[in-house]
């Protein structure tokens, strides 16, 4: 009586997440995104913004961004203004486009501001992150990733979750740097708290963000931004390009 031998197969490897970040760092390809963000003073009125667009990346990580954005706020939150609130939010509330290149941004819409001029309907401004602001932690950078899994409190099930501070971000971030200034501080001169969690796709990349960042303003009150990205089309082909000239006019040139 002969017996068979039946080997076992090897464990597949586990995705590492900044390998497959970096392979997805080609010229001409992206990943979808939206991100909604809501920022809210603790017991009062706040707002919420949503942006919705591409992002490009280059070889050594995101280069350019198209989104529209658009940002709705809490009934009350104008209270206190002088002008009709319905006049307030139709202006502030209406949508725009934002595209960042890395030698310049070109904001559209409500973003660009009032008063241009006859057939101009686009501003042009310094260069900002490609990242979409409402982000909070930019999963695009490699050492940031690979920093926020290293701190985790958790990594189960594909999910990292983990808690830092504005301060260690803004130490460890390019991008949260240009956003939140060279310390991370808020300013009143106080360091905020930040939770995170984020969800691995079978590849190893980020499908879905989490972040929430408890902000000390003057006067003592909390400022809580909350934000939700979901990320998608990993790999998609991606080409952002400036608006037509002849619509656009530069931010110096304005008469306001």
């Amino acid at each position: 009586m002969s017996a068979s031998l039946v080997q076992a197969q090897p464990a597949a490897a586990k995705p590492d997440p900044i390998r497959a970040l970096q392979a997805q760092f080609v010229a001409g390809q992206g990943v979808k995104f939206k991100t909604v963000q809501q920022v809210r003073v603790k017991g009062g009125h706040g707002s919420v913004t949503q942006e919705i667009g591409v992002i490009q990346f280059g070889a050594k990580g995101a280069v350019a961004s198209d989104l529209t954005k658009k940002v709705r706020y809490d009934k009350g939150f104008f209270d206190d203004s002088k002008k009709d609130e319905r006049e307030m939010r139709k202006s502030l509330e209406a949508p725009g486009r934002v595209i960042s290149l890395p030698k310049a941004a070109y904001m559209q819409g409500r973003w660009a501001g009032e008063g241009l001029p006859e057939g101009k309907s686009w501003v042009r401004k310094r260069p900002i992150p490609a990242e979409p602001e409402g982000i909070i932690i930019s999963v695009f950078e490699p050492s940031t990733v690979k920093a926020l899994i290293a701190r985790a409190d958790s990594v189960r099930g594909g999910v990292v979750k983990g808690s830092t501070t504005s301060a260690k971000m803004a130490a460890l971030s390019p991008v949260f740097r240009k956003q939140y200034g060279p310390g991370g501080k808020s300013e009143s001169g106080q360091i905020s708290k930040i939770t995170y969690a984020f969800s691995l796709s079978k590849e190893g990349l980020v499908t879905r963000l989490r972040v929430t960042m408890r902000m000390p303003v003057p006067g003592g009150s909390i400022v809580d931004h909350v934000s939700d990205t979901r990320l998608y089309n990993w790999g998609a082909k991606v080409s952002v390009a400036a608006p037509r000239a002849d619509q656009v006019i530069d931010e110096k040139d304005l008469k306001r």
